[in-house]
């Protein structure tokens, strides 16, 4: 198989394992949001490191004198970003958080514009304005049924990613699982004074160590080491999968039905997405077809 076939498979696994933390978070018996984090981020830590030291053992400690601000600086957003997503799921539905994440391709256009002053075409800018739109119509159904707070947690989703894009261009190292690691450090950290009694039940822990090594820990993993072999517009839709599948997983095993206007809004914030993506994807394909003639 190709590496590009190789990168296709790993951004779908992606998608599927990131899309089953609602499910996850959902079958938690007692733990609060903090200690699912905490056993969450040691998990996904310890993941990492066994990954890193597999696939470059005798590279690891030049790449950690190699860090710069620009790197730290990734880890502290994807870190805060891993907590927000966490209390994003707890405090408002699976459908409501992966939809308004699954916007963070715009946010990652406007900061790429205004910083690093990339052009934005004027079909994503459209498409921008309508993601926007279908966004206002969920944060406004959240706010009417007393999950403001959530919808208002889940935005530093797509922002904190729009961020970390930004600093990525800008980062000597790779690849991000350096980063990765810190940030899941990070965000073990943050929980720690949150935390008056680290123990769990058997089921809770279970879950929580879930979340940690399959969903966060092998979804990013996924992402990152695929996103290497296949153009960045295709990345983009193939990571729609998980906003599709998260609240279909709830809905099935939970029985956590969609509010119509999260349906709405989801169906603006998806169509916008893979339209834009997806013509993306073409033109990329053509261009790289034009080259090799």
């Amino acid at each position: 198989m190709s590496n590009y076939g190789r990168g296709i498979l790993m951004i779908l696994g992606s998608a599927f394992c990131l899309s089953t933390s609602g499910v996850g978070l959902r079958v938690i018996e007692e733990a609060d949001g903090w200690q699912i984090l905490f056993y969450r981020s040691l998990s996904m830590m310890a993941l990492i490191l066994i990954v890193l030291l597999l696939r470059q053992p005798h590279n690891l400690k030049t790449r950690i004198r190699a860090l710069a601000w620009d790197d730290l600086a990734l880890a502290l957003v994807l870190g805060t970003g891993f907590v927000a997503y966490v209390f994003a799921l707890l405090q408002t539905t699976v459908a409501n958080a992966l939809f308004v994440f699954s916007s963070a391709p715009f946010f990652a256009a406007v900061l790429g514009w205004i910083v690093l002053r990339e052009r934005v075409a004027a079909r994503t800018w459209i498409a921008i304005v309508a993601a926007m739109s279908g966004l206002v119509i969920m944060v406004s159904a959240g706010m009417m049924s007393g999950r403001m707070s959530g919808n208002l947690i889940a935005l530093w989703l797509p922002i904190s990613y729009a961020v970390s894009v930004v600093l990525v261009r800008r980062s000597q190292q790779p690849d991000m699982l350096l980063a990765l690691f810190l940030a899941a450090g990070i965000a073990t950290l943050i929980t720690i004074p949150f935390i008056d009694d680290f123990s769990l039940s058997w089921v809770d822990l279970g879950v929580s160590l879930y979340l940690g090594v399959f969903q966060v820990g092998a979804g990013f993993i996924l992402l990152i080491l695929g996103a290497r072999y296949v153009p960045a517009a295709q990345v983009g839709l193939l990571a729609l999968v998980e906003p599709v599948l998260g609240p279909v997983w709830a809905w099935l095993t939970v029985l956590e039905v969609p509010a119509q206007a999260t349906l709405v809004g989801g169906a603006v914030i998806l169509a916008a997405v893979g339209i834009d993506a997806a013509i993306s994807a073409v033109r990329s394909s053509r261009k790289s077809s034009q080259s090799s003639a």
